[in-house]
């Protein structure tokens, strides 16, 4: 039977493209969209600040503890199906969310919609790699890329559009026409492919899924915990006790849950490392630098959202350029290339800090953001194409498992990198003046930002502060996100190191057997 996508020619895998663009804008949109409706939502739902830390924290859980199960998932019954299912389940979930009438509730809706992530995104990604030819593979794994990362970035001043204009539940009540409207296209487009006679290893799930929620959850509540405290040392036995269960589970079964064989291949393994660093490096590099934005250069929230748009812009424009060059060149070029100015551009943000000047911050944002463009989506491609199309779906999902769980270990480990400097600097430096009591510390580091922004505005300084310390002030926050800077920079250096492991050609999309092209 000829597909139904004949009509519209040859154009159709860019349709498809669009299609799975704008699922991946969805799932990009969501993860940071809430985060300057929150006062709102806390003044709404009357919810706790540590509900406020999960109505973010659980879509992050969600997602990273099934996107191997996603993509396994696909590969057993069908990317095309799969795709369509956790978009309705995205779609139900953002309903959901939407017309929440309490935190509980909201958190729970979060939590699904994460899940409904963790199964589009493995199925968007395979299926943009089976629609299109070697030729033109990279550029539209590089399109794909650049749409998300374009509604990542501008995910919180869509939100704050939003929630001015409409409601905070507009955030989420955008998602159902487009996830109607791409589960409809998809039915058009794809043709099912026949379910495979395999099994999912749903024993096994439980062990995954435990040991990812206790290992991420650890991650994200390290630095408000402490690394030490009983909470996140009992999360990360815990996780540790269920992985080990589950390797040797894995083991013994014919239909595995974890291929243990796919981590052998040269190709998946530097791709899957350069995704992982790249979004460790970035994540946190965009969170504190907005912190630096606000608490030392004194901009409003807003403001530092306008301000970090140099950081996901360009990758909009170079990430197919990244591809047309993985395209013909290898993944060598686009790889070192663009790892390299990754960690030039932190680096020299790291040194740009410490004269407090947001224009010197610009061209290391613009080479970060050209830097990503440039080998995040050669980097997709190197390591599905080292991959066989039946375990392509598992493949992927192991990818965006471990692109989450980076996320939030750059947080958890930037973060304690700030936390631990700032706090012992500030210290030093009250303890030295003298003029403010011990126990007020904690209320003058959480009021930084705020002394700033005032002493911007001529108005009185809060708790206290004397106007001729905040230099030294805001010289401690910055001290301490450089420091983290610097290990964003030798995580990726590491990553670039890697590259160097890659063939000169890419061979990897010439192997399987079902390119079209």
């Amino acid at each position: 039977m000829k597909r139904r996508q004949q009509i519209l020619s040859g154009r159709h895998p860019w349709w498809v493209l669009g299609v799975m663009a704008c699922a991946s804008s969805m799932i990009a949109i969501d993860a940071l969209v809430v985060l300057v409706a929150l006062p709102t939502i806390q003044r709404s739902l009357d919810a706790s600040s540590t509900g406020l830390q999960w109505i973010i924290g659980a879509y992050l859980l969600g997602f990273a503890a099934m996107s191997v199960i996603g993509g396994r998932i696909g590969d057993v019954l069908g990317h095309e199906r799969t795709f369509r299912f956790g978009t309705l389940l995205f779609v139900v979930a953002s309903i959901a969310a939407g017309t929440a009438q309490s935190e509980a509730w909201l958190i729970a809706a979060r939590a699904v919609q994460g899940v409904g992530a963790a199964i589009i995104r493995p199925a968007s990604q395979v299926l943009i790699f089976k629609e299109f030819g070697p030729r033109d593979r990279g550029q539209a794994m590089g399109i794909s890329s650049s749409v998300s990362t374009l509604f990542y970035g501008t995910a919180p001043l869509i939100g704050g559009v939003l929630t001015s204009a409409f409601s905070w539940r507009a955030i989420f009540f955008v998602n159902p026409p487009i996830g109607i409207a791409a589960v409809l296209l998809a039915r058009l487009l794809l043709n099912d492919e026949p379910p495979r006679r395999e099994r999912v290893d749903w024993a096994g799930a439980p062990l995954l899924i435990g040991g990812l929620v206790c290992l991420v959850l650890a991650l994200m509540q390290a630095r408000y915990w402490g690394w030490s405290s009983v909470a996140v040392v009992s999360l990360l036995a815990t996780s540790g006790t269920l992985m080990a269960f589950l390797v040797v589970r894995e083991r013994r079964i014919a239909h595995p849950l974890i291929h243990f064989e796919l981590f052998a291949d040269k190709e998946f393994a530097v791709g899957a490392a350069v995704i992982s660093s790249v979004r460790f490096a970035f994540v946190g590099f965009a969170v504190f630098g907005v912190i630096w934005l606000q608490d030392v250069a004194g901009m409003s929230a807003f403001e530092a959202g306008v301000a970090v748009l140099p950081l996901t812009l360009p990758t909009v424009v170079f990430a197919p350029l990244g591809g047309r060059l993985c395209d013909r060149l290898g993944p060598r070029v686009p790889l070192g290339i663009g790892t390299g100015l990754c960690v030039a551009a932190l680096l020299s943000a790291a040194a740009a800090l410490h004269r407090q000047e947001y224009g010197l911050l610009v061209a290391s944002f613009c080479a970060m953001g050209i830097g990503m463009g440039l080998c995040v989506s050669p980097a997709w491609t190197t390591a599905l194409g080292g991959t066989t199309p039946r375990m392509r779906g598992y493949a992927a999902g192991v990818i965006q498992t471990g692109r989450e769980i980076s996320a939030a270990l750059g947080l958890a480990v930037m973060g304690a990198i700030v936390a631990h400097l700032q706090s012992t600097r500030l210290q030093q430096i009250l303890l030295r003046d003298g003029r403010l009591p011990s126990d007020r510390f904690d209320r003058i580091e959480r009021s930084i930002g705020k002394a700033v922004a005032a002493a911007r505005h001529g108005s009185p300084l809060p708790t206290g502060i004397p106007a001729d310390l905040l230099p030294a002030l805001r010289g401690a926050v910055t001290t301490a996100v450089s420091a983290a800077f610097y290990v964003g920079a030798a995580v990726l250096f590491a990553a670039a190191v890697a590259v160097a492991l890659l063939p000169r050609r890419f061979a990897g999309s010439g192997r399987t057997s079902d390119d079209p092209g």
